[in-house]
């Protein structure tokens, strides 16, 4: 049955239509071949989204994926399964808030879900190579032009569509809800789109409706229209935006908790070397954020001063309170900065809140991505990560040529079921160069950092362990 709603918002009417059982009306890509509606427990189909990520082996892979720095660091740091898990409460709780705020029917009506929001914040690192970004980049240059590259969001969508399994068939993936996949979506829309844009046409990079990237390979191009079909061109779903705020919350949060404590960030005296933050921070958000703006970024920068944390971290119990104080300070602050809007995305977040979440990101940009410390440790990944690529392909093709050769499990039947997605992937990936391009790739993002250089040692013969004991 559905209804129409009338809210007044800034005050405009926003009349819509919604079904009044929002959970019935939504489906799965597989709806109606074995799947029932309500399944287990009575969970709706949403909770039961947000179940399917949080028991996947590639949710649980996260544990050994580098946030900023390396995994096995003594310290005690987040990792992308610590992150994962921030940014689906952060997000669940700004999507109960709005819920509280403006009414159950409200939220309806725009198809608002706390537990989507949940479920797409889980789900939005999993396609993160071993070593994060600087892997990320790696890959995307061996394989663009083989394959159209790759992003780690595209691989996220790959990965909860089709690589990941569930004890049940009949479908590939976690066969998530159509809302839940769009809200996995923060980038709704293919490299080529991204690439044919006209640049001086974007929009503010405050305005969370749209995104500056792209995220889904056209392996998945179905999988997009599926999600999105009932979306309008290429604004991010409520869900996405509220995840893709998250994001960026927990990021510039827990970072600077880590570095701080580490002696890295100086929290306490944040004028120290303010200058060259906010030169360093023009350069590079200005060529990645359209019409960033230096001054407002300034502004926000002088901000930091009322997060007085008075000295360096000691790790005396009254250090510990005032970090944990910063930080639950500032995502209540980034909470409650989430207000409602009339149309889509329904959502918008405060101007100032955003450039303040930025200059505290700056921080962790300018003193740990950036630094030499780190930049020695990711060349050697760099290293690492194209030596396993180039050495994977190799074998994988020889292997096609050559069948007493044996190459990992997995491996093989990613690269078999290449000729089963043939329907999905018309133009440059109908080669064989392409299809093993992104099984090995996908073969890659299924591997922990300490499995992949355990790899790489065993392939280069410089592994000095014997055959007993192997994880694959």
């Amino acid at each position: 049955m559905s209804v129409l709603l009338t809210v007044v918002i800034e005050g405009r009417e926003m009349r819509r239509l919604y079904d009044s059982e929002p959970w019935n009306a939504t489906d799965r890509a597989y709806e109606g071949k074995g799947e029932d509606a309500q399944g287990a427990w009575g969970r709706t189909r949403y909770e039961q989204d947000r179940d399917r990520v949080l028991y996947s082996s590639a949710f649980r892979r996260l544990a050994g994926v580098t946030q900023t720095s390396a995994v096995n660091e003594r310290r005690l740091l987040h990792n992308r399964l610590t992150h994962s898990l921030k940014v689906a409460q952060i997000g669940r709780r700004i999507a109960q808030r709005l819920q509280r705020n403006y009414g159950d029917d409200w939220a309806n009506s725009v198809s608002l879900s706390p537990d989507i929001v949940e479920a797409a914040g889980l789900a939005h690192d999993l396609g993160h190579p071993p070593f994060g970004h600087i892997a990320e980049r790696v890959l995307d240059s061996l394989t663009k032009d083989v394959c159209g590259g790759f992003e780690g969001n595209a691989q996220s969508l790959r990965i909860v569509t089709k690589l990941s399994v569930r004890l049940r068939p009949p479908g590939p993936g976690l066969d998530l809800t159509r809302e839940t996949l769009n809200g996995v979506l923060k980038y709704p829309r293919l490299r080529a789109a991204m690439d044919a844009e006209d640049k001086d046409a974007r929009p503010d990079w405050t305005d969370r409706g749209y995104g500056v990237k792209w995220g889904a390979y056209t392996t998945e191009a179905k999988e997009v229209e599926f999600a999105r079909r009932r979306s309008a061109g290429e604004v991010r779903s409520i869900n996405a935006v509220i995840m893709d705020w998250a994001d960026d919350v927990g990021f510039a949060t827990h970072d600077l908790d880590d570095y701080f404590r580490a002696g890295l960030i100086p929290l306490h005296n944040p004028e120290r070397d303010r200058g060259e933050i906010l030169a360093h921070a023009g350069k590079r958000l200005g060529n990645s954020l359209p019409r960033f703006d230096s001054g407002k970024f300034a502004a926000a920068y002088s901000v930091i001063r009322e997060y007085d944390l008075k000295n360096a971290f000691g790790g005396t119990r009254e250090d510990r309170y005032r970090i944990h104080n910063f930080v639950s300070g500032l995502i209540q602050r980034c909470v409650e900065a989430v207000t409602v809007l009339p149309d889509p995305p329904y959502v918008k977040i405060a101007n100032s809140v955003q450039y303040e979440v930025e200059a505290l990101k700056e921080l962790t940009w300018f003193y740990v991505i950036e630094s030499p410390a780190l930049g020695a440790l990711q060349e050697g990944q760099r290293r690492l990560v194209e030596g396993l690529y180039r050495m994977l392909t190799d074998w994988l093709v020889e292997s096609q040529r050559n069948a007493s050769l044996r190459i990992p499990a997995p491996l093989k039947e990613i690269a078999d079921s290449m000729e089963e997605d043939q329907a999905s992937m018309g133009g440059i990936m109908g080669s064989k160069e392409a299809q093993n391009a992104r099984a090995v790739m996908d073969y890659i993002c299924t591997l922990t950092e300490d499995q992949a250089l355990d790899m790489y040692e065993r392939i280069t013969g410089t592994y000095r362990g014997s055959l007993f004991g192997g994880w694959f």
